[in-house]
C-alpha cells in the first residue's frame, strides 16, 4: 500500500520540493524552487503509448533502486487535493478511482512514497491523468536522500533535476543501469499526432 503523509511534514521531511502558491495581491503565482546543479530530460522508447504507461514505472523503480531510495515521495506543487478533478471528466475516471482504492481520500493533499511494489501501477494512472489534465498540480517526486528532483511530463517524459555533485554522479550512474535515454534539447512527444493525444490504456 502507498504510504500517506501529512503535507506539512512532507514538506518539512523534504523541503527541496518545489511549490506554487497563488497571490492575489500580485494575481499570479509565487514560485518556490531551489537551487539545483544540474538539469536532465530521460524518454524512454516504446512502441505504442499503452506499454509506456505499463513500462514507465517499472524504470522508475529501477532508477529508484539505482538511486539507494527504498521509495520515491510524490506531492503536488499547490495544496490541492489528489482527487481534486474526481467526477469532472470520464478520461480521468480510472485515475481517481486508482486512488480510492489506495485509500487516497477526497481531501487529501499530502506527499505520497510509492515503493516498487506500487511504482507500476502508481506512475501508469499519475502518467495517463498528466496526459489528460486531470491533475491540475504539478506533481514532483524526489528520492529519500534528496539527490534528485523529478517530474513527469505531459508527453510521459521524465524530467529530472539534480542537487548536488554527488547526487548528480549518483544519478548518472542510476539512469545507466535502466532502459532510459537521455534527451538533447527539448522534450517531445513519441505519439501526439496534430497535438492530440493518444487513445487511453
Amino acid at each position: 500500500m502507498i504510504k500517506q503523509i501529512k503535507r506539512k511534514k512532507c514538506l518539512a521531511t523534504y523541503p527541496i520540493f518545489p511549490l506554487r502558491t497563488y497571490n492575489d495581491d500580485i494575481e499570479d503565482y509565487d514560485y518556490f524552487y531551489p537551487d539545483i546543479f544540474s538539469s536532465y530530460i530521460l524518454i524512454l522508447k516504446s512502441k505504442s503509448y499503452k506499454k509506456l504507461l505499463n513500462n514507465l514505472g517499472k524504470e522508475l523503480s529501477d532508477l529508484c533502486a539505482g538511486l539507494k531510495s527504498g521509495s520515491l515521495i510524490f506531492l503536488g506543487d499547490e495544496k490541492l487535493a489528489w482527487r481534486f478533478r474526481e467526477g469532472k471528466y470520464k478520461n480521468f475516471k480510472k485515475g481517481m478511482e486508482y486512488f480510492a482504492n489506495q485509500g487516497i481520500n477526497k481531501t487529501f493533499s499530502g506527499g505520497l512514497a510509492v515503493g516498487s511494489d506500487d511504482m507500476v501501477e502508481f506512475v501508469k494512472y499519475l502518467t495517463d491523468l498528466t496526459a489528460v489534465n486531470g491533475l491540475i498540480q504539478y506533481v514532483h517526486f524526489i528520492d529519500e536522500s534528496k539527490n534528485i528532483i523529478g517530474s513527469i511530463c505531459n508527453y510521459g517524459d521524465i524530467h529530472i533535476t539534480t542537487m548536488n555533485k554527488d547526487g548528480n554522479e549518483l544519478f548518472i550512474q542510476a539512469v545507466s543501469n535502466t532502459k532510459f535515454e537521455f534527451v538533447n534539447g527539448k522534450c517531445y512527444s513519441q505519439f501526439y499526432i496534430k497535438d492530440r493525444r493518444p487513445t487511453s490504456f
